[in-house]
């Protein structure tokens, strides 16, 4: 059974068209889906655009529906979706022509798709995503890769696995979270078993509502603030930036920090900071 939330798109059909906005010159609806009964994983290969995926329960299929850009019409031509099966796994792709080894920029030479996939909530997502903002929720699990661009993920019944290069990244109601982040504001909310964010390079982080352990390895600018976790808390290696922790059920260690103040409250085990920020 088809999803609804593409109703309105079956509608449209899929044709290019000269774009009003100087910053989209040809546009046209790209639409590809598969039957998901048997499958295992999704894989999704997303270029220059931005990413929604959602997954939905009592759906079958797998859909992926978007609007291709670009600034000429042979590489509007060029911008396409793909869906495809390989055994248990399916692989929903676009296919951008300055993906192409021999590509050179020039004027109006510039394509992209917006993306929007919607799958059964059973499934599994392994992303790499370009550039672009991207939204994925109600997943069983993700793992994913992104290079630019907010990211928002909702709603992910086991581990989202991330590396994210740099923009600001929100994740709320996650089974557990692995996280290494080069720039970006940091927010990670309600996650019921552990949070390991091997480094941050840049970028404030707050971390609320876990029922597992916390642990941050390496951060080297920004603040962190840590608030009612049920485990203990740890920062192992801290450049700069202040540190806080709020309401821990177990211990609160941070083992290195160069510069910034170190606070805690309501703190049930023990209490290990640097002997000159005691």
């Amino acid at each position: 059974m088809r999803s609804t939330i593409w109703l309105a798109l079956l509608t449209l059909a899929p044709v290019a068209v000269m774009a009003s906005d100087d910053n989209c010159r040809f546009r046209a609806d790209r639409a590809a889906g598969i039957d998901g009964k048997g499958v295992e994983k999704v894989v999704i290969r997303a270029g220059a655009g931005d990413l929604k995926v959602i997954g939905r329960a009592n759906v079958i299929r797998i859909e992926a529906r978007g609007v291709a850009c670009a600034g000429k019409q042979e590489l509007l031509d060029a911008a396409q979706i793909s869906v495809r099966r390989e055994g248990n796994v399916v692989y929903v792709e676009t296919a951008l022509p300055q993906n192409d080894a021999d590509w050179s920029w020039g004027k109006n030479d510039y394509a992209t798709i917006d993306l929007d996939i919607a799958l059964p909530s059973s499934l599994p997502v392994d992303a790499i995503d370009s550039s672009g903002d991207a939204v994925l929720e109600d997943l069983n699990a993700l793992k994913l890769q992104d290079s630019s661009g907010d990211l928002r993920i909702d709603r992910i019944a086991g581990v989202v696995d991330l590396t994210d290069s740099s923009g600001d990244l929100r994740i709320a109601k996650a089974g557990s979270v692995r996280l290494r982040d080069s720039s970006g504001d940091i927010e990670i909310d309600q996650v019921r078993s552990d949070v390991y964010v091997q480094v941050d390079s840049s970028g404030d982080m707050k971390i609320m509502h876990v029922d597992g352990n916390v642990e941050v390895e390496q951060d080297s600018s920004g603040s962190i603030r840590v608030e009612d976790v049920k485990g203990s808390v740890k920062v192992v290696s801290d450049s700069s930036g202040d540190i806080y922790a709020g309401r821990v059920g177990g211990d609160f260690t941070v083992s290195e920090d160069s510069s910034g103040s170190i606070g805690h409250d309501a703190v049930s085990g023990r209490i290990t900071v640097p002997a000159n920020k005691e």
